[in-house]
């Protein structure tokens, strides 16, 4: 589904090229919940955001379902970006002048869905979070937890294929973030495929598969193992 093959991002200073990421070879099947794990400055939010088409600045190919992203033109780039990805950010990024609703309904306006659709649709999310009550509510009168819920409402709104997650649960407490977690793999289980960059191990516990991050190598990538 997804591929990378030999994937450079570095910056030119004057006497050297610094890699941020180098030689990257990676295949990311339909359905795996993946972890990508390192120390700060690894490369791990600069992978997800290439596999998210955040940023297209880097050497190498990236391929999705076969079709070459660094030969799509800006319209096809961008058309696949707000189709296929979801995106979950620890800071939340919900929009501060509008409730709930209206945040998770979105990427539904983007989309141009119907409205008695997109009511349906956020009806439903809302129903499954349990935040019906919280619906005019604005991002200030909610906790840390309830934020990244409606962020992940907000991200599984128009059904991309992939979510993509950055430090998901890096602002929340322990018990929000094993609920974070748990949503994550819910999803997982109804067919999501999930990319998360983390620095918990215990969040890696949740997925499928761990790829460890360091100095923008990938050194170690193993099937995580579930009793």
């Amino acid at each position: 589904m997804i591929e990378l093959r030999e994937l450079d991002k570095f910056i030119e200073s004057r006497f050297q090229r610094i890699f941020i990421l180098k030689g990257i070879n990676l295949t990311i099947n339909e359905g795996e919940f993946v972890t990508l794990m390192g120390p700060s400055g690894a490369g791990k939010s600069t992978l997800l955001n290439i596999l998210g088409l955040l940023d297209d600045d880097y050497k190498g190919e990236y391929l999705i379902d076969g079709r070459p992203i660094h030969r799509m033109k800006e319209r096809e780039r961008s058309s696949l970006h707000k189709s296929e990805f979801g995106y979950i950010f620890q800071a939340y990024h919900l929009i501060d002048e509008l409730t709930v609703f209206e945040n998770i309904e979105t990427p539904l306006l983007y989309r141009k869905v119907p409205s008695s659709e997109r009511k349906s649709i956020i009806a439903n999310l809302l129903d499954r979070f349990n935040m019906v009550a919280k619906k005019d509510l604005f991002p200030s009168q909610l906790s840390g937890g309830q934020q990244q819920l409606v962020g992940i409402a907000r991200a599984i709104a128009g059904k991309p294929k992939v979510l993509l997650a950055d430090e998901p649960t890096g602002n929340l407490h322990s018990a929000q973030a094993q609920e974070i977690m748990e949503v994550f793999q819910e999803l997982h289980r109804e067919g999501a495929t999930i990319i998360q960059a983390t620095h918990a191990r215990s969040n890696a516990d949740y997925g499928t598969r761990l790829i460890n991050l360091v100095d923008g190598k990938v050194t170690t990538d193993e099937t995580i193992q579930h009793a």
